[in-house]
């Protein structure tokens, strides 16, 4: 569901599309988006969105969704999320 959330972004906010890697390092499953998209506000998805606002919610449920979500986001070089998704062993 995180992925579909964070692809959808990339599509939606990125400029129509986007690269997504997966892999598995050690016992994280990782999914990496990348688009040129730009994301200004540092602690987006970090809080919850209000009830009664529309859309916003897929990278705060990402954040609810993961052990761990990264965010580098740039005017320049466009913007790349990383979900850690631990794997039980």
């Amino acid at each position: 569901m995180a992925v579909t959330e964070i692809a959808t972004n990339s599509i939606r906010h990125g400029g129509g599309r986007g690269t997504l890697r997966t892999w598995i390092q050690d016992s994280t499953f990782l999914s990496e988006f990348r688009d040129a998209g730009y994301i200004s506000d540092v602690a987006a998805g970090r809080t919850r969105p209000d009830a009664n606002q529309i859309g916003g919610r897929g990278l705060w449920l990402a954040h609810q969704l993961c052990d761990l979500v990264e965010n580098r986001s740039t005017p320049d070089q466009g913007t790349t999320i990383r979900l850690h998704m631990d794997v039980p062993q």
